[in-house]
């Protein structure tokens, strides 16, 4: 009789043991989670809203359409793109996808480049 309570007790510390075990694996899955997907979702939003909000005249930026253009107004939610001279589109600022070139400021000149123009020497 001495053997069954004591078997039976086992049993019931095991249980206990399981159970804990259980909730500390249930926990494990949750922070891989967190670390594998919502935090560096929360990453790349926070980069998309500051890129979003460093849109200045100038910028040239590819919207999420594959569209390239540069921003001629920025507004509170949406943006103005020139798509080509004297077309302009106004697009949400989420539309945005990626900064090409920055806006310099002595950008009023335009810069010599090495592969304008014709190459061959004739005129």
């Amino acid at each position: 009789m001495q053997g069954l309570i004591t078997l039976a007790e086992q049993q019931q510390q095991n249980q206990g043991a399981g159970l804990i075990s259980q909730l500390l694996m249930f926990a494990l899955i949750i922070v891989v989670f967190y670390l594998l997907f919502f935090r560096p979702q929360q990453k790349r939003r926070q980069q998309e809203l500051q890129m979003q909000n460093s849109l200045t005249p100038g910028t040239e930026v590819l919207t999420k359409a594959g569209i390239y253009a540069t921003v001629v107004e920025v507004h509170d939610g949406d943006v103005e793109l020139e798509i080509s001279p004297g077309t302009r589109i106004r697009m949400v600022k989420g539309g945005v996808g990626e900064i090409i070139t920055r806006q310099e400021p002595d950008a009023g000149q335009p810069e010599e480049r090495p592969d304008s123009g014709d190459d061959r020497g004739d005129s």
